[in-house]
């Protein structure tokens, strides 16, 4: 029901044309925190990233909002449990301004140990795979999708997917009935956040 209603959500909020990135940080910014996740440095970039997002810090003693802590705590059990390679969370979240953002947490090797915490821009294809999820589009359907946000053709989707480039099109129609597009155009522009560069 929860999931339903934030597929929901999302797709309001996509048909509102509030998706799409604007006026974002010109670069990427960076945390770095130790084992125990408090900060050790930061980069002015990712307190402005911080400030977009509306996050609020849980108290002075965690300064980092709640949600970025949660991030990163997910690496930390993931390496507590002895994962290989290394590992690695990624979140998505969609500022108040429209601007969508990725957290990303990686484990940091070495002596000091600890994670990098970047946040930044989301690119299309962060964002994709999630937008394709919360229009309910098949696994194959998905597939079909991202080649058309690639600029394939449907012949050349056809010889990418082995099937028939009418198999094709009745998969693009479909997609188009979900989305409520009718162009490949938009369709790749919904799918990627980028809903203002139709």
């Amino acid at each position: 029901m929860l999931a339903a209603r934030l597929r929901d959500g999302l797709r309001t909020c996509l048909a509102d044309g509030d998706a799409g990135p604007r006026d974002q940080p010109a670069e990427p910014g960076t945390i770095i925190v130790d084992e125990e996740l408090s900060v050790v440095a930061t980069t002015p970039a990712a307190w402005d990233w911080i400030g977009r997002l509306g996050l609020v810090k849980p108290s002075d003693a965690e300064p980092l909002p709640g949600f970025i802590y949660s991030v990163a705590t997910c690496v930390a059990l993931s390496r507590a449990r002895g994962a290989e390679p290394p590992p690695c969370a990624r979140a998505r979240l969609q500022a108040a301004d429209g601007c969508w953002t990725v957290v990303r947490v990686a484990l940091l090797t070495g002596a000091a140990g600890g994670y990098v915490i970047t946040v930044e821009a989301a690119q299309p294809q962060d964002l994709a795979p999630l937008l394709m999820r919360a229009w309910s589009l098949t696994t194959r359907e998905q597939e079909v999708a991202r080649l058309v946000i690639d600029g394939l053709s449907s012949e050349g989707i056809a010889q990418a997917l082995f099937i028939s480039a009418h198999t094709v099109r009745d998969h693009v129609k479909a997609i188009f009935g979900k989305v409520g597009v009718s162009r490949r155009h938009d369709l790749a522009a919904v799918l990627t956040g980028n809903v203002h560069g139709r």
